[in-house]
Formats: C-alpha cells, structure tokens, sequence
C-alpha cells in the first residue's frame, strides 16, 4: 500500500459495493452489518465490507484490507 494512505478511493457502502459488482462480485452472504462478496476466477477472492450508514466514510487502514482481499490493484481502485 503506497505511503499516502490519505489518497481518495471510494469511500461509502454503495460505491465500493457498486465497483466490487462491476468487476463481477456478488454478494454472498450477510451477517449484521458484515456483507461478503465474493469473485472466482482462477483464485477466488473474498471481500468484507462493512455497511456503513449516512455515507461515512472507510478508515484509510479498512481500505487496504479491501484493497488487498479482492485482488484488484490499487491503482484501479484509485482511478476507478
């Protein structure tokens, strides 16, 4: 992860869940506030992502772990 954890990603529930889906994730399972997506390809990828109300915005150190656990880079994240 690049030094400037500060830098602009996608911040709320409905923008990450939205990218996650258009590179082919689907929503696998549900548990509180935990929702899990899920991508096979020739490795599966999981991603946790917490809902998240009122448009708040991921810790920058939550970003990464998405970031890493789905296999996109994080340049695509960043461009998006």
């Amino acid at each position: 992860f690049e030094s400037g954890l500060e830098m602009t990603f996608l911040e709320t529930f409905r923008e990450v869940e939205k990218f996650l889906q258009d590179r082919g994730f689907y929503l696998s399972q549900i548990k509180g506030s935990h929702y899990f997506y899920v991508k096979k390809a020739e490795k599966e990828y999981a991603v946790e992502v917490n809902f998240l109300t009122g448009g708040k915005s991921y810790p920058p150190l939550t970003m990464k772990t998405m970031i890493v656990n789905s296999g996109i880079s994080e340049k695509e994240w960043r461009d998006r």
